[in-house]
């Protein structure tokens, strides 16, 4: 087997992600990093001369595979579930019977996260946290949504309508599958750019794991669409970008109730500040 592997830009990546969806299907493998510019795209090949195709056409580089690359790859893919409070798991498979009704199932293979990342982690235990209280009804603006994790638990811990942006059509439809693969269908899905989409309406808790030069200029649109008593869950922000977007956050009106750090990494809760304060 050869691994024929590229690292491209965003703006490449969706110039060309349906056609390689399209042409390799399941042996297509796309990586995106939050707070790297570049993702990585790999095909696996049968044979040298199906990956010099591929190099011959879009560059890149080849490796080939060791005989026992599949136990290899299983072996580091068997990720622990992730545990979040007592009501969700979150696995790349589905789990025992007596789980699944509990359990989201997010393919490490949809790579657009799968609550292994550090941002992600921290959002999903915030999001659990704030809605452990909350009356149904609720409504979620999930911003940059890619494999759709936030949008799933947010369905999950009683959202009554959860609306997901996201800029790439290919993780947009990654999204959409995994949603109605863990029952959460409802779940309104929206190609766009999070700064320009229209959304015509308030809601209880918006999230975003983006990154933090975007939370900022995406400020003051979700002010005027989050109610009073909402909040933010933001992440996709390094430790060396803190004061700027807390400084962001203080110019758009919002307190910050929490800030949960992880490796280099900071996830924010934030809600808008009393008028009379």
């Amino acid at each position: 087997m050869y691994l024929w592997r590229k690292h491209a830009t965003n703006d490449w990546l969706r110039k060309h992600s349906e056609g390689l969806e399209t042409r390799y299907g399941a042996a297509l493998a796309i990586t995106e990093r939050p707070g790297q510019a570049r993702s990585l795209i790999e095909v696996s090949c049968k044979t040298a001369l199906a990956a010099r195709a591929i190099q011959k056409e879009l560059g890149g580089a080849i490796k080939r595979l060791p005989a026992n690359w599949l136990q290899q790859a299983t072996k580091q893919n068997r990720a622990q579930p992730l545990r979040i409070g007592s009501r969700v798991i979150v696995n790349r498979t589905a789990g025992p019977k007596s789980d699944r009704r509990r359990t989201i199932v997010i393919p490490a293979e949809a790579a657009f996260g799968t609550g292994d990342h550090a941002t992600t982690a921290m959002c999903l235990r915030m999001l659990e946290r704030v809605t452990r209280k909350k009356t149904a009804g609720w409504k979620m603006l999930d911003a940059g949504t890619g494999s759709g994790i936030l949008a799933i638990a947010g369905k999950f811990f009683g959202a009554s309508r959860v609306v997901a942006i996201e800029n790439d059509p290919l993780a947009c439809r990654v999204a959409r599958r995994n949603a109605r693969a863990n029952g959460a269908s409802t779940v309104v899905f929206r190609t766009g750019d999070v700064l320009k989409e229209k959304l015509g309406e308030q809601f209880d808790i918006i999230t975003a794991n983006l990154f933090s030069e975007l939370l900022a200029a995406a400020l003051p649109k979700w002010s005027r669409h989050l109610k009073g008593d909402g909040c933010l869950i933001l992440s996709g922000v390094l430790r060396s970008q803190e004061s700027g977007l807390r400084r962001a956050l203080r110019q758009n009106g919002f307190a910050i109730r929490e800030i949960r750090r992880r490796g280099k990494w900071i996830a924010l809760l934030a809600a808008a500040t009393p008028k009379n304060s």
